[in-house]
């Protein structure tokens, strides 16, 4: 068999964590494949590190059956992460979690990219962020906020796959949903919260990791500090000295609020030292500001309608 062999190559977590692993069915077809020898695919590499096929790799050299691979050239490993994306993304069978997974670390290493080449131009007072987000959001057909939000929540799932990596597994397979909100507070957690979280999980059998399971069934003030105080009581007024109905009380009282978000968001501006802040707090701030944007958004267009 010409340019089949038996290499020796390396995996690197950085590389497969992109990789949605197939499900038990096609893992077996595809042993199959290999084992009647009817599977050509070569398997590719990237200065001896395997960036694509790594089933088959594993496979081949479980069963000793030479292979063939093809070496791919590229000039930083931010190439290879979007390259893995692209291709990944291409996938029928791809998940929507997984897919906003490849999204947000897609952006992530394209924003590096495109810094480092306009910094290289001399042109490193453009946002390198922006351009990176604008070219994800046509490639992959979604809006630039949204961009934001998947980079936040892959982030996220990083730091908890650093932690408790069997939780993030069974999140990015399907066998556990947990919202992308409740992703980015879990990420807060220490390890041993999240170990004793994810035991829980297991042994409750629990399949749907809601906000209101973490309040009431999974005793969230065990795993973090409070974040909710209890309601004060008040006395509900009788029909008769219930106030009229006024149609700009709410209009009128978002537009009294929001001068005091732009304060707190100059504050931070001003006084906070983004480069030593901890990549959770980083996190958490850039999703519920895409959020904000995201809601922004939709008021101003209903605003234009009228």
């Amino acid at each position: 068999m010409r340019n089949y062999s038996i290499y020796t190559l390396k995996t690197k977590l950085e590389f497969t964590n992109l990789y949605q692993y197939l499900g038990e069915k096609d893992y077996k077809q595809l042993e199959q494949q290999i084992l009647c020898h009817s599977y050509h695919t070569p398997i590719c590499t990237w200065n001896g590190i395997v960036i694509n096929g790594i089933e088959a790799y594993e496979l081949f050299r479980k069963h000793s059956i030479p292979f063939r691979i093809k070496r791919l050239h590229f000039s930083s490993k931010e190439d290879v992460i979007s390259w893995i994306c692209t291709d990944q993304l291409k996938r029928e069978d791809l998940t929507n979690i997984n897919k906003k997974y490849l999204i947000g670390k897609k952006y992530d290493a394209e924003k590096i990219l495109v810094s480092r080449q306009l910094s290289s131009t001399n042109k490193s007072h453009i946002s390198g962020a922006s351009i990176a987000a604008k070219k994800i959001s046509e490639e992959c057909n979604v809006a630039t906020a949204t961009v934001y939000k998947y980079s936040a929540y892959s982030s996220a799932l990083d730091i908890i796959d650093e932690k408790v990596p069997d939780l993030v597994k069974r999140v990015r397979s399907g066998q556990l949903w947990i919202s992308q909100a409740n992703i980015i507070e879990l990420s807060g957690l220490s390890k041993e919260q999240l170990l004793s979280l994810n035991n829980y999980l297991l042994a409750e059998k629990i399949e749907h990791l809601s906000y209101h399971d973490m309040k009431r069934e999974l005793l969230w003030n065990n795993y973090a500090k409070p974040i909710l105080k209890k309601e004060s009581s008040v006395s509900i007024p009788s029909i008769r000295n219930l106030p009229q109905f006024d149609p700009d009380a709410e209009i009128a009282s978002l537009t009294l609020t929001i001068p005091s978000w732009n304060s707190s968001i100059e504050r931070v501006l001003k006084v906070s030292d983004f480069k030593i802040a901890s990549d959770t707090a980083k996190y958490k701030l850039k999703y519920q500001l895409m959020c904000l944007i995201s809601t922004t958004n939709n008021i101003l267009k209903k605003l234009e309608e009228i």
